[in-house]
């Protein structure tokens, strides 16, 4: 009886390369990279050098979104951050309540992550809750002239 061999399918040199760049553009050095390939392979690999093609695939594209967003522990949690945080939900509230609607916290974090495109609130950046600020409080000011023309209509009639 044959068993299966399961095929190998090494990441290749241009993988490799790209990681380490961007561990580096991340301040990371090989050893962190090493240590947490473990937790990335789920325990297929122990090191950098024993990753599989697809699990350097998806290092590269976690690595590339922490890029993309960059988080940083003092930065997420700043009392200037929080500060903005509320005050993007103070202005989604308002927004939501201009419609008539009568929204709990749960909701308003919900269609805040959802208008960010990210999972959690903290994953925003700043320049992100600023933007979403911004827009936010454009149709606050949209809600109450339309909520004004519909007064007007209906007190004509």
């Amino acid at each position: 009886m044959k068993t299966k061999q399961r095929k190998s399918n090494p990441m290749t040199d241009a993988q490799r390369k790209h990681i380490f760049f961007l561990l580096k553009q991340l301040n990371m050095p090989k050893e962190v990279g090493d240590g947490m390939c473990p937790e990335w392979t789920s325990g297929r690999a122990a090191k950098i050098s024993e990753l599989q093609f697809i699990d350097a695939m998806e290092i590269i594209k976690y690595l590339k979104s922490l890029l993309a967003n960059p988080r940083t522990p003092q930065g997420r949690d700043s009392d200037k951050m929080d500060k903005k945080r509320k005050g993007l939900i103070k202005a989604v509230f308002a927004w939501l309540q201009l419609q008539g609607k009568d929204p709990d916290l749960d909701y308003v974090l919900g269609v805040i992550c959802k208008a960010g495109g990210v999972d959690y609130i903290n994953d925003l950046t700043e320049v992100d809750l600023q933007r979403l600020y911004a827009e936010f409080c454009k149709k606050q000011k949209a809600q109450i002239e339309m909520n004004q023309e519909q007064i007007l209509t209906f007190s004509n009639n």
